[in-house]
């Protein structure tokens, strides 16, 4: 059985490392020998300085181009003499079973478009589609229970017809899984404020001594620290101004919500800080958290000059953004000779572990095989009630056909775990409360659980407790936890080196047989006949049926450029590296997962009774394969094909 595929397509290179495909169906119109140029000359209209963008031509349901990693970026709508005025573009929508997606369309500056659903023919509505205008949303769900492909049509409605730039963003998510949380929340009141110079000309964010500022908040993702190079260099930053005097001593405060961590900068009034977020330049002070489990931040100082002092905030949390991740500001003067009021203790307890925060999916530890890690307890990190609850995820590096073990110990302060494990899409694959019955009937209440991989990536482990102790409570009740690979011995019992010795027990004295007395002899019994039945060996053991022969299947994955455009893989044509997935088609379990090699070959030998679906995730391709043995062949043809010889 042969698989060859044909994919042509065009290689767009962004920031970094990143790279696209771009599937297209006939691109000889990017390139053209003079001659043919000459011959058919092409115009644009008046109306449209810029050229289509990579996915063009995609008008059609039948040149729809598949989606690349979100975000879609530079996206257009364009008029040429081939396309309609209002430029429709369609795209490629490929689910695996029981997932959606859920796309938004937003257009960049003036304009409005709109977002729909298709089945694969792009004649069938299919999906939920809200809203129009700067911004619109198709969500598609696949509970059909198998591989599907559907359509997306984003439309121009610019009245009249003009150039337009747009973006795509999408979420692929599990149907019944944990629903993945909406990046971006609503810009606080005093928006924009994101530079000096947008300040000073709004001058909205001013802020008297003695004043409070309340749900302020950080919209998007921000930076990270400034010990070393930013971790983002985009994102919602807080200028904020207040006048001072010299000689005055200033209280600035931020109070945080979950979600918020300020790190705080105060800049002098004698020179203006330039608009740039990393600068230094007339840094007076600084701070990130100013007391223990609180990220909210404080800066005490003493003016220098009458004027105006410049206030930076921005988040070192990473989390997405939503909305109730807010914080207030405060300024405040303080009499020199007025000792500095103490801080409150905390309301609960210090003591969460190491790896807090640590109480969800995203957010699970990365730990190692055989790696045992102590000291771990049930305090929850920054609670927002006394009743909140600590759950520890921890994220484990498996291997397909690998046995691991995962257990708790050192229970300490009557603590008593349960352990979950779920796989690298975050469904339960098994649990454990008590290790056995003999160990609860003693008063140990560890757990573990043992488990088969099925696949190579993570699984998730979540430790918790049977009986959750109040926040303030949580210090006392700690555990160890390791994972190990392969299946837990089963203990053999120890013997006792000094066995205690039985004492035999008392016997009634024989009393002597009486003088003269002759010993009895048994009285003899005539002899009788036994019955014999014959037995048929055969009949009392069944035939065993035979077992069936599982079935094995070959697969041969080869990915190349096919420069030559004959088909095959040649020397030098191979892609390394590229992820090539295997899973069952009826179920959707994973199989194995490999990797191209330096030629572009990578080989698989899976047991599987149904069919089996290859998917290369980085050319949005998939088949399915029900025979052996079995060779894929995806080359990637150029699309821009150079003349013979340039005149």
């Amino acid at each position: 059985m042969r698989h060859s595929i044909l994919l042509r397509r065009a290689v767009v290179a962004a920031l970094g490392a990143a790279i696209a495909l771009v599937v297209f169906v006939s691109a000889a119109w990017l390139l053209a020998p003079r001659s043919a140029v000459a011959e058919q000359p092409v115009e644009r209209p008046l109306q449209q300085p810029f050229l289509p963008d990579l996915f063009e031509p995609n008008d059609t349901a039948a040149t729809a181009k598949g989606l690349i990693p979100s975000p879609m970026l530079g996206l257009t709508f364009v008029t040429t003499l081939a396309l309609s005025p209002d430029d429709i573009d369609w795209y490629i929508v490929t689910l695996d079973p029981n997932r959606t997606i859920d796309l938004t369309a937003t257009i960049e500056g003036a304009g409005a478009l709109i977002i729909e659903g298709f089945d694969v023919s792009g004649t069938t509505a299919v999906g939920t589609q809200v809203g129009s205008g700067s911004q619109s949303r198709l969500t598609i769900v696949n509970n059909t229970g198998s591989f599907q492909q559907y359509r997306a049509r984003v439309k121009n409605i610019l009245s009249p017809p003009a150039f337009a730039r747009y973006r795509i963003d999408y979420v692929i998510s599990i149907i019944g899984a944990l629903t993945p949380t909406p990046i971006g929340a609503s810009p606080d009141a005093y928006e924009p404020n994101n530079s000096p110079a947008e300040v000073r000309t709004r001058n909205v964010s001013f802020i008297n001594v003695g004043q409070q500022l309340t749900s302020l908040n950080f919209y998007t993702t921000t930076l990270g620290s400034t010990g070393g190079p930013p971790i983002f260099a985009e994102g919602d930053v807080d200028w904020y101004f207040f006048f001072g005097r010299a000689g005055s001593t200033y209280r600035v405060t931020t109070e945080v919500q979950p979600g918020v961590d300020t790190e705080m900068f105060i800049y002098r009034p004698d020179q203006l800080p330039p608009d740039n977020n990393f600068t230094t330049v007339g840094l007076i002070a600084a701070n990130d958290d100013y007391r223990p489990l609180d990220r909210g931040s404080q800066v005490i100082f003493t003016g220098l000059f009458d004027g105006i002092y410049w206030i930076k905030l921005w988040n070192k949390d990473q989390s997405p953004r939503v909305a109730g991740q807010t914080y207030n500001l405060s300024v405040v003067e303080v009499a020199p000779s007025t000792p500095l009021p103490t801080i409150p203790p905390t309301p609960y307890p210090s003591g969460a572990d190491r790896f807090e925060y640590n109480g969800d999916f995203d957010s699970a530890t990365l730990i190692a095989p055989g790696v045992k890690y102590d000291n771990l307890n049930f305090v929850p990190f920054q609670p927002p009630t006394p009743n909140t609850v600590d759950n520890d995820f921890f994220r484990l590096p498996v291997k397909q056909g690998v046995y691991y073990t995962c257990e708790t110990l050192d229970l300490t302060g009557g603590s008593d775990t349960n352990i979950i494990v779920y796989n690298q899409d975050r469904i339960g694959i098994g649990g454990n409360d008590d290790i056995s019955p003999e160990n609860k009937a003693l008063g140990r209440f560890e757990s573990r659980f043992t488990w088969l991989s099925g696949y190579t990536g993570y699984a998730y482990i979540l430790i918790g407790e049977v009986n959750p102790p109040r926040a303030s409570e949580g210090q006392i009740r700690g555990y160890s936890l390791i994972c190990n690979i392969g299946i837990p011995a089963t203990p053999t019992p120890t013997p006792n080196p000094n066995p205690p010795t039985a004492t035999p027990p008392l016997l009634p004295p024989t009393p002597p047989p009486p003088e003269n007395t002759p010993t009895p002899f048994p009285t003899p019994r005539p002899a009788q006949n036994l019955i014999v039945r014959p037995v048929d060996p055969g009949a009392l053991q069944p035939t065993p049926a035979p077992s069936p022969t599982p079935r094995t299947l070959l697969i041969d994955v080869q990915v190349f450029n096919d420069f030559n455009r004959n088909g095959l893989l040649d020397p030098g044509e191979g892609i390394a590296d590229a992820s090539v997935r295997l899973s069952d088609e009826q179920s959707g379990t994973p199989l194995g997962q490999g990797f191209t090699d330096g030629d572009g070959r990578v080989r698989f030998s899976v047991v599987n009774d149904g069919p089996v679906r290859v998917a290369v995730p980085l050319l949005s391709f998939s088949t399915v394969v029900n025979e052996t043995p079995a060779t894929i062949r995806i080359g990637i043809e150029p699309a821009i094909t150079p003349p013979e010889r340039i005149p």
